[in-house]
């Protein structure tokens, strides 16, 4: 039969009869059970090669317009892999260790990250850790607000496999020491998990864009843990923690942190003068003219104990924060919102003074000396 022969209309039949009998063909076979979804059996090829092509491109074009910003930093790296420890160890297991029994019979298994750097792309390992993949088992970042979190897990991925070497220092496992902790603290499981990042008697923070707890105020450190265990102040490292906490447990962790005495701050390299003292007169006297107020007004340790003590505090982490109320990742509750109106006032530079200048103080309060000298 000669198609140039046949009716336009004849031909749109016998499209929709064999389109109908594909459709009859697919219902028969879903709903007889036909395919076996089980775990224990692989797909069948061509279903396999068809997921695969679906998920490279599904990552390539949406991960095309991500921009990676530096990932060199050793303090990102760092963060990365406490990140990694806390949330991707249950499945993926360290760096160098074998994949868990148990999870290694999913379908498809979680893959061996040690060489994922070589080749993906920090923009696809990103997106891969922000947005998860749906039929395999990874779920997305628990909060899709903290891109610097993700970042972080981003930069250490992507130095492997040359950071599994030292991953357990990076990660922080070298760090659980609690021998001065109370009673039912001691053998916290929680309390060790804050080990890994934050202080204890033996050491500072792991890391620079890890904020040090010791000393700080009580009902501030009560209050965050609440918030994230609500998830109102955003954090895919620290929801899932606080989350797993009951309020007695969450005001004993405050309660150890605030009485913990400061360990000793590493020496950093000098400081621009000039720097600090743009910082400190914006910390002193604040910026009027951007309606900026001075950041002592509320942060000096005189003031509602619901308010951080910020001298003293790292730099990298301070900046972090900065940024994160001036993109609205950190706008769900009342002190929140407060600070983002603050922070969406100060321009880039300015974040870098003011953060140079707490970071150069003494831990705690401000250096009383400078005062008089910024109002000059």
């Amino acid at each position: 039969m000669d198609l140039k022969d046949l009716h336009w209309t004849t031909i749109a039949k016998m499209l929709a009869l064999a389109g109908a009998g594909v459709v009859v063909v697919a219902a028969v076979v879903v709903w007889s059970g036909a395919y076996n979804v089980a775990a224990s059996r692989d797909h069948l090829r061509f279903t396999t090669w068809l997921f695969e092509v679906i998920r490279e491109r599904s990552i390539a074009v949406r991960s095309y317009l991500v921009k990676a910003p530096a990932l060199d930093d050793e303090g990102m790296v760092r963060l990365g892999a406490g990140h990694f420890e806390g949330g991707c160890v249950p499945c993926h297991s360290r760096p160098g260790e074998e994949i868990n029994a148990i999870v290694s019979g999913m379908l498809p298994p979680p893959p061996d990250l040690r060489a994922v750097g070589e080749h993906r792309s920090p923009e696809e390992i990103f997106w891969i850790v922000k947005h998860g993949m749906k039929y395999t088992g990874m779920p997305a970042w628990p909060s899709l607000r903290r891109d610097d979190e993700i970042w972080a897990v981003t930069a250490f991925l992507a130095r492997l496999p040359d950071a599994a070497d030292h991953y357990a220092e990076l990660s922080g496992l070298t760090r659980s020491t609690l021998g001065d902790a109370p009673g039912e603290l001691a053998s916290s499981r929680a309390l060790t998990q804050c080990a890994r990042c934050h202080e204890n008697e033996r050491n500072g923070t792991n890391g620079d864009r890890v904020p040090r707890l010791a000393g700080q105020n009580e009902a501030y450190l009560l209050r965050s843990l609440r918030e994230f265990a609500e998830q109102v102040r955003p954090s895919g490292a620290m929801e899932p923690v606080a989350g797993l906490l009951d309020d007695d447990e969450r005001r004993r962790l405050a309660s150890y942190y605030s009485a913990l005495g400061p360990a000793a701050k590493e020496k950093s390299a000098p400081t621009d003068a000039e720097q600090i003292r743009r910082g400190q007169s914006i910390a002193l006297r604040g910026i009027p003219q951007q309606q900026v107020p001075a950041c002592m007004s509320c942060h000096a340790g005189r003031q509602s104990p619901q308010f951080p003590l910020i001298a003293g505090q790292h730099a990298d982490y301070i900046k972090t924060q900065l940024h994160l109320w001036q993109q609205g990742g950190r706008r769900g509750t009342a002190y929140g919102r407060i600070m983002a109106v603050v922070a969406e006032a100060l321009e880039p530079a300015q974040i870098e003074d003011v953060a140079a200048y707490f970071a150069a103080q003494s831990y705690g309060v401000a250096s009383p000396a400078t005062t008089a000298e910024a109002a000059q």
